[in-house]
Parts: structure tokens; sequence; C-alpha cells
């Protein structure tokens, strides 16, 4: 059984014969859940790692590329 992501909320694993996850299917028929709607950002280099409110890399990939640039300085 093949698995693809959800094309709606891109979070989502469904199998390859649905179109869409079962939180996107309730909230298309505009029953609840209790997915909260907040949207999630994640670090746009890991991408794993949920960034806080102002951030534009995540704290472990930072401190990597502070690693990383300081050896590149010498």
């Amino acid at each position: 059984m093949k698995y693809k992501k959800c094309p709606r909320c891109n979070l989502n694993y469904v199998v390859e014969a649905q179109n869409f996850c079962e939180i996107c299917q309730l909230e298309m028929s505009g029953k609840s859940t209790n997915f909260d709607p907040i949207e999630w950002d994640f670090c746009p280099f890991c991408e794993k790692n949920r960034l806080e409110n102002g951030e534009e890399i995540c704290k472990k990939c930072r401190e990597k590329r502070q690693k990383n640039t300081s050896f590149d300085d010498i």
C-alpha cells in the first residue's frame, strides 16, 4: 500500500486512492475538528522544527550554520 501527502494540508499522509486526509475531509464538509487552525511555520532548511515568532531559521540549524561559518572565516 503506497502513501502520499494530502494535497490540501500537505501535512498528513493518505493512501494513494484517497483524495484528502480525514481532517481535511471533515473541514471541507463543514464539520468541527480538533485540529488547531494555527498555521505552523517550519524551518526552511531542515523542514522539521517549528519556528518561533519572528524566527527565520530554527535554533538547531542556526547553531549548525554558525559552527560552519566560523570555520569558513579562518
